[in-house]
């Protein structure tokens, strides 16, 4: 039996919140020593509603306001100061777990030694491109990847999910977290290039699957993509990561399984989709090299 503790940011959106806490208790050859979710507050009912599902469930929580959360500062204080397992598992409140064993296909490796960062397989149950995304994204097997991948795999290398991954809590403290970069995204990436330059080894899971679907607006995406531009600018950890031929290449793909399976609704929409995603992080990129 591995103990892990779970961390889940929370904010808002408390509809199936209950739901993915009842799942944890399904989860089996893991114990589950604590469950933390740091909670932003949005100063509406949904905080109340969620404070009683911590309450019901024996939740350990803290709370922050909407401009003080950080994708890697919050994760980073959760992760220090209010866990205690040699394994944290860290997941957003909007995943599924397919089955009993997502957990513990997830920290097997970390709890023998093997790695140190390990990320879930993601499904998108949703007819949209965010499926073929998916698809390529996370693939059928499993595959490790040491710091001599970086040259082949180029900026792939660091791609990882913190919607459902696990770290080795003691390593993460020893390398100082997050390197004390405050930023709103990416966070994954940017433990993914810690942790790999530095000699370990991270594990993508193939056989640990979370159904995880999004239904993005263009203006949403444009945002997101915007962000990814800003983070890729300022991080000088990624100044000389290769990033060109990516956005093009995983295009291309969704369009060409789109066009194979005749999918009329992605066909619309890939163009406005795909542009949506270069402009933002075009435009990004321009704005947070300025800064």
């Amino acid at each position: 039996m591995i103990e892990i503790d779970i961390v889940c940011p929370i904010y808002k959106d408390s509809n199936s919140l209950e739901d993915l806490v009842k799942s944890f208790s399904e989860q089996r050859e893991v114990k589950i020593n604590k469950i933390v979710f740091p909670l932003t507050l949005s100063h509406t009912e949904e905080d109340n509603i969620i404070r009683d599902i911590i309450k019901k469930y024996n939740i350990i929580s803290f709370e922050l306001e909407k401009e003080k959360f950080s994708h890697s500062l919050t994760r980073e204080l959760a992760i220090k100061e209010y866990c205690s397992s040699k394994i944290v598992v860290m997941i957003s409140q909007d995943i599924k777990l397919t089955n009993e064993l997502v957990f513990y296909n997830l920290v097997k490796d970390i709890d023998s030694g093997e790695t140190v960062y390990n990320f879930a397989k993601q499904i998108c149950t949703n007819k949209s491109i965010e499926k073929y995304i998916r698809a390529k994204n996370y693939p059928a097997e499993s595959y490790y990847v040491v710091n001599s991948d970086v040259e082949k795999m180029k900026f792939m290398a660091y791609f990882a999910s913190d919607a459902c991954s696990a770290y080795n809590r003691d390593i993460f403290i020893k390398l100082g977290g997050y390197g004390g970069y405050d930023i709103m995204m990416s966070e994954d990436a940017l433990y993914s290039k810690i942790i790999l330059d530095a000699g370990y080894k991270k594990k993508y899971c193939a056989d640990a699957i979370v159904e995880h679907s999004h239904k993005y607006t263009l203006k949403q995406l444009y945002k997101r993509y915007y962000d990814t531009g800003v983070f890729q600018s300022q991080i000088t950890f990624f100044k000389d990561v290769k990033m060109e031929g990516a956005g093009m290449s995983l295009a291309l793909y969704v369009l060409k399984q789109a066009l194979k399976h005749f999918d009329i609704p992605v066909l619309f929409r890939w163009f406005p989709d795909m542009l949506a995603r270069y402009l933002g992080i075009k435009k990004g990129k321009k704005v947070g090299s300025k800064k």
